[in-house]
């Protein structure tokens, strides 16, 4: 008889309620993970340039960077199962929306279709964190956070593979009809996949902290603005890079590397395999090396791949330049990924309970202006003929210095009580 590790059961012991929560995520990262691996490329193929493509993707950011805060601070306290159910609802309409206004050549909608897929995003992001916190028994914080982190992981390995088939049989004729297997065929079946999302939301219980502020909506109180600014810093360094370079890494693989759609898809099924084992690992990780080795081990380790991989391209003509690429890209993201729970649990500890939602709602905004800013400086850049490179380097430095801003939060967890996070078992998380 097989043993499973003690550290695989402790997922077992989690409500019924994170799975279910976990199976709406993954159907939604369907759409998330094959618009990142496919939807630059797809857009390419219709004719767009880079500039045009960073143009158009900068749209899905506004909504975010504008109603994100707000939303956050009429959420705090608030059952959130409603927001999660009306943005489960609209995110795969907007997609659907976007996919099929760019095919058709209908720009002006194709812009206002990623508008809304920002906003249907924006009540997602805002409400999952806090969600996932509020269906957890106390002490298994970690192993929620880490399921719910790998659903990306699991819908890119989806979308990975399923492009890799669809594109190695290249067209079929059923009936009288020929049907070409394209980016736009996976694109569209995995977008039409996640419609399914909204059922699992509506079995979920709703519950509501037991600690609700009695404030105005919009009040923040004056002791948390300290620490709300000090726990975001992070997040704006490691955004700002990831926006310059990481929502890019398909096209640097087309134009520098001459990698198809098919070959890069197959490459990060491949990484996200990884990032699925080692997400799952990450609370192990954090028991036997802490914070330290959970996030800045880890963190710096990947930093240093991604500026290997972008170096590749001085030497792009050599044998040896396209498999350290691909070896770096396949090992960068499982790293950088096995982070992310680990942080998140980190900056929600730091914060406390009635600011959760508000930071939940600040990450977003800052992912969503920092991805803006950058796709917009990277049209610029690439327009001016800049190379991938340096736009790495620079992402590099940007990493490095979130990493160490890191440092600071984990110095005053470490000095607070021990505390569990998540919330005390109870027929909310228990339900059958």
């Amino acid at each position: 008889m097989v043993r499973v590790p003690a550290w695989l059961e402790k997922y077992c012991s989690l409500p019924r309620a994170v799975y279910l929560f976990t199976a709406g995520q993954f159907l939604i990262n369907l759409i998330n993970s094959a618009q990142f691996l496919l939807l630059n490329l797809y857009l390419k193929e219709r004719g767009l340039e880079d500039p045009e493509i960073a143009a158009l993707g900068s749209q899905r950011f506004v909504a975010t960077l504008f109603l994100a805060i707000p939303a956050g601070l009429w959420l705090r306290g608030k059952p959130l199962r409603r927001p999660l159910l009306w943005g489960a609802i609209l995110f795969p309409i907007a997609a659907l929306a976007a996919l099929e206004t760019v095919r058709l050549g209908w720009m002006h909608a194709a812009s206002i279709s990623f508008l809304l897929m920002g906003f249907s995003g924006l009540l997602l992001n805002v409400a999952s964190l806090p969600m996932t916190l509020r269906l957890t028994p106390e002490g298994q914080a970690s192993e929620a956070l880490s399921l719910q982190f790998a659903t990306w992981a699991a819908a890119s390995i989806c979308g990975g593979v399923l492009s890799t088939v669809l594109q190695a049989i290249g067209s079929l004729r059923i009936g009288g009809m020929q049907v070409v297997f394209d980016e736009h065929s996976t694109l569209l079946l995995l977008t039409l996949a996640a419609f399914a999302a909204p059922l699992f939301y509506f079995k979920l219980p709703d519950p509501v902290p037991e600690k609700s502020s009695h404030g105005h909506w919009l009040h923040v109180h004056r002791e948390d603005w300290p620490r709300l600014l000090l726990s975001l810093l992070p997040t704006l360094c490691i955004a700002t890079g990831a926006g310059l370079s990481i929502q890019f890494l398909n096209l640097f693989f087309s134009h520098v590397h001459e990698v198809s759609s098919r070959d890069y898809s197959a490459f990060g099924s491949i990484s996200n395999v990884l990032v699925l084992f080692a997400g799952l690992l990450v609370p192990e990780v954090k028991r036997r090396f802490g914070w330290r080795g959970a996030i800045l081990g880890v963190q710096t380790i990947a930093v240093v791949l991604l500026a290997l991989m972008g170096l590749t391209e001085l030497q792009k003509t050599a044998a040896w330049a396209l498999p350290l690429a691909v070896t770096c890209f396949i090992l960068r993201q499982p790293l950088m990924s096995m982070a992310g729970p680990s942080t998140s649990e980190l900056t929600m500890s730091y914060v406390g309970e009635r600011n959760r939602e508000l930071v939940s709602a600040c990450s977003g905004a800052i992912w969503s202006g920092a991805w803006w800013l950058a796709a917009r400086t990277f049209q610029i850049l690439r327009a001016h003929e800049l190379p991938y490179w340096q736009v790495f380097l620079a992402t590099a430095v940007l990493y490095l210095f979130g990493t160490v801003a890191y440092l600071g939060l984990i110095r005053v967890v470490e000095r607070q009580p021990i505390q569990a996070i998540g919330k005390p078992p109870g027929p909310e998380t228990e339900i059958s």
